[in-house]
């Protein structure tokens, strides 16, 4: 059920993640845990007047190309070990999944600590991160970018040009978060010990920003975003200024990052591809309305058994969407659909896979792959 927003309910709410979680200190007045409280709905079960089981979802709005869709990030799924195995989180899962539709909201996004849990709520794979480990050695084979400048200040200087460089990325992606200010704060709040630097161009335009942490002898960078390919150069002159001072540099980016295409001697680097968001549709017409595809297309949902609302035909083109009453020409679960709507799956690679069935020939694949910078975490 869905939880009353009261301190009695919030104290047995914290009670319940600061044991499931291992926190080492208390949420219930913790601002940070606070802020993303305030801002999400809470469904647990009570058993014997203790609140055994747990999640939580923040209602966000997410890039999908050159449109916006609610966003439901799941997180906190959390049970008292006493409560586990019983089928009372898949109960709780099912009943936010309706809500969620009943409010609006298209599709769900969460990091899960196991992909095999998560798929029989109809999740998937949607992302991946792109991990790099630079040593500084490396950079020698580095050349650095002279023109423009960069400015380095606190979250609170540099706020406003680093808001309206994400914001200028968006466009084009797919499943990225459109950050609402009381996000932006609340990451600026949980990592206490960032630091930020903007790149300028030689008009003293903001084409790029870094956010990194410095953790012994390795520079973690957080975010880095960029307009434009000179921006890319000099933040990494930037970076390139550091290593007197660390042994390595370690950064994990959206899949598309092409960082090892400016060093000399790539070989030095250690690059790997690890999965990261999972991903479900939840309101499949949404969806579909919201994704350019290329040509006319019937998709047929063939399963969803937590909203069952999405099975289906549906015939999509130029925009519109609607239900009919004929096969597919593309056929699959709301899972696998979920993978190659949201993700970066190939209609090929799906069909070789297992995950889809075609029962017409494609010119071209008809479903577009989009940008994604995965960098926040629910």
């Amino acid at each position: 059920m869905k939880l009353a927003r009261d301190q009695a309910t919030l104290t047995k709410i914290t009670a319940l993640i600061e044991y499931a979680f291992q926190k080492k200190h208390s949420l219930n007045a913790d601002p940070v845990f606070l802020a993303r409280y305030e801002h999400a709905d809470a469904y647990g079960v009570y058993q014997a007047n203790e609140l055994t089981n747990l999640i939580m979802a923040n209602q966000f709005t997410s890039q999908y190309f050159s449109k916006s869709l609610k966003m439901a990030g799941v997180g906190y799924v959390a049970s008292y070990p006493e409560y586990r195995g019983q089928g009372t989180i898949a109960k709780l899962m099912g009943e936010l999944l309706h809500d969620l539709y009943e409010n609006g909201v298209a599709v769900s996004q969460l990091a899960p600590f196991s992909e095999a849990f998560y798929r029989q709520f109809g999740y998937e794979n949607t992302s991946q991160k792109k991990n790099y480990q630079i040593p500084v050695s490396a950079f020698a084979h580095f050349k650095s970018e002279r023109q423009g400048f960069v400015k380095r200040g606190t979250w609170r200087q540099l706020e406003k040009p680093i808001k309206e460089i994400y914001q200028s990325l968006l466009p084009g992606q797919v499943g990225t978060l459109i950050r609402e200010d009381w996000w932006w704060e609340r990451l600026a709040a949980y990592y206490p010990d960032r630091f930020y630097a903007v790149a300028f161009d030689d008009e003293k335009r903001a084409v790029g920003y870094l956010i990194y942490r410095m953790q012994g002898s390795t520079l973690v960078l957080d975010e880095l975003a960029y307009q434009n390919d000179f921006a890319v150069r000099k933040l990494l002159t930037y970076v390139k200024a550091h290593t007197s001072s660390f042994e390595e540099v370690v950064y994990s980016g959206p899949a598309q990052a092409l960082l090892e295409n400016y060093f000399g001697e790539q070989q030095e680097l250690t690059i790997t591809l690890r999965p990261y968001m999972m991903s479900r549709i939840i309101d499949i017409k949404q969806v579909l309305q919201a994704l350019p595809l290329q040509q006319k297309v019937v998709i047929e949902v063939t399963e969803d058994k937590q909203c069952p609302w999405n099975v289906g035909s549906w015939l999509v083109d130029q925009g519109t969407c609607q239900k009919v009453k004929c096969a597919g020409d593309v056929q699959c679960s709301i899972q696998s659909l979920s993978e190659l709507l949201l993700g970066g799956l190939t209609l090929d690679e799906a069909v070789f896979l297992g995950k889809v069935k075609v029962t017409k020939q494609f010119a071209s694949d008809p479903f577009p792959k989009g940008q994604q910078s995965f960098y926040d975490y629910f």
